[in-house]
């Protein structure tokens, strides 16, 4: 068959334009969730030219984590660290080339800090967690005794052989620092090795590095209103950098019902109490992981003095007492100057919080997270508010939110009247694995306050080659405060409401 110059024009053109909306389909940001990385939840966002590449990719970062875990990890009793940590004195023997770095590194941070870093300070996190079950606190002087074997030396490192030798019996932990170097290793082998993948952002439990051609926004969570939904206390564009925040809001010992916290300073064997939240942005994740620490540690004055005397390095740190402060080229947004206190009343009458708990549905021991969206409608079905939405972007697009089916329909319905978009404003929780927390101030959207009447809560989750569960709860929006738990499934294993009027 013969074709016109014209008509092959038009078919050229047409393959062109094809060829460039193939590419504009499968190019673009892949994101990833799984459950207990690490002992926590991983978030992981690819710039990739397609899926498949996107998919070599994460399993190359689940790998890589496997792979660091084994030489980090105080957990697993085959690590590295773990079989250092239990040879006898003056014993040694030969570690990886990364776990000798990562000892050099503390050695710097130990007199840094001033002793407000050491890795053994797990001897101390012991001697709390024995007076926990024993439901007495530790006297005073058994924390000097152990706090001055914490302070010696326990280590000895030939840098040529990275033969270690050990100098003491204390155990040792690096959970203050190697996950910040897992995530900074992480990004590099990723990047490294897959040319096709041009950025790379990687958030293990709030610890979050960005590498590569990739810019993310960042939310900074307050320690008195973590929820996801709350109003966090700062945000932030992080491009090429690394932020951590540390606490004790997550993790505590519980004696004779006071909390203590799960940061012991180890140059006293008491639990920090002076900083409730503290953030630090760095240009590597080792670094922000270690400073956040730290400044948790050690009083705000120093902390601040530490911080501005680094290059590269910022902090936000929030007191017990709510006072908050920040270091002099501190890039997030923050609500007040410095010095403003975080627990003012809020402008909201009501409050409803939403927890629940992801089902572990074939008991491995690292899981995909299932597509969870959590929200409020009205007595009509109209949908007021997403209150969390939990989505795993194999595809750019929109055909990945089709899984949640009410929450998709009734999205499709709300655009119709208000012609905005909820997908794409995605949460990014903080939490232990599989436990989530949401908040509600009883507003919609565009930040107006509810009517009083009949709402229902949802909780929908789906989960890819595995089962759809609807979960719904009525409740009257009022002045009457109620507390609900509900009954749980396969993909959710426990929920939990709780509405207060204020």
């Amino acid at each position: 068959m013969k074709h016109s110059s014209s008509q092959r024009l038009r078919i050229l053109c047409f393959i062109g334009l094809f060829s460039i909306y193939s590419i504009g389909v499968f190019a673009g940001e892949f994101v990833y969730f799984h459950e207990n990385v690490l002992g926590s939840s991983l978030e992981l966002r690819l710039n990739a030219d397609n899926q498949s590449h996107a998919e070599a990719a994460q399993l190359a970062t689940l790998e890589e984590i496997g792979r660091l875990s084994e030489i980090y990890s105080h957990y697993s009793s085959s690590s590295e660290l773990s079989k250092l940590s239990a040879l006898p004195y003056e014993a040694e023997m030969v570690v990886s080339s990364e776990l000798a770095m990562t000892l050099q590194v503390c050695e710097d941070w130990v007199q840094i800090s001033k002793g407000a870093f050491n890795p053994a300070a797990e001897s101390l996190s012991r001697v709390w967690r024995e007076a926990e079950v024993a439901q007495r606190c530790p006297t005073p002087e058994e924390l000097s005794e152990k706090a001055r074997a914490v302070s010696a030396d326990h280590w000895r490192v030939d840098p040529k052989s990275n033969r270690v030798t050990r100098l003491s019996r204390e155990p040792l932990t690096l959970n203050a620092i190697a996950k910040g170097t897992i995530l900074d290793g992480v990004c590099k082998h990723v990047l490294d090795n897959n040319k096709q993948i041009t950025g790379i952002a990687v958030n293990i439990g709030g610890d979050i590095r960005v590498a590569g051609d990739m810019s993310q926004i960042i939310l900074i969570a307050d320690p008195k209103a973590d929820a996801i939904g709350a109003k966090p206390l700062s945000r932030l564009n992080l491009h090429n950098q690394a932020v951590a925040t540390s606490g004790p809001s997550e993790r505590h010992f519980t004696i004779e019902g006071v909390n203590y916290s799960h940061l012991i300073d180890p140059r006293c064997g008491q639990p920090t109490q002076t900083i409730m939240s503290a953030t630090v942005i760095a240009a590597d994740a080792e670094t922000a992981d270690v400073l956040a620490t730290i400044c948790s540690v050690l009083p705000m004055a120093d902390s601040l003095a530490l911080v501005q005397s680094l290059h590269n390095v910022e902090c936000l740190l929030v007191t017990a007492a709510g006072v908050m402060t920040h270091s002099t080229n501190w890039p997030g947004e923050v609500p007040a100057e410095d010095g403003s206190t975080v627990d003012a009343p809020t402008t909201t009458d009501h409050e409803l919080v939403v927890e629940i708990e992801i089902a572990n549905s074939n008991n491995s021991r690292r899981y995909r997270r299932p597509y969870v969206a959590v929200w409020i409608e009205d007595n009509k079905g109209f949908p007021v508010k997403t209150m969390g939405l939990f989505l795993m972007a194999k595809n750019p697009g929109p055909r990945w939110h089709r899984d949640l089916r009410r929450w998709y329909a009734g999205d499709q319905a709300r655009r119709r009247v208000e012609d905005t978009a909820l997908i794409g404003v995605i949460s990014k929780p903080t939490r232990n694995p599989g436990n989530y927390k949401f908040s509600w101030d009883g507003k919609d959207k565009d930040g107006k306050s509810i009517e009083p009447g009949k709402y229902v809560l949802y909780i929908e989750a789906a989960r890819e080659h595995g089962t759809y569960q609807l979960m719904k709860h009525p409740f009257e929006f009022g002045d009457k405060p109620f507390e609900a738990e509900l009954p749980g499934n396969v993909e959710i294993k426990s929920a939990s409401v709780k509405f207060n009027s204020k």
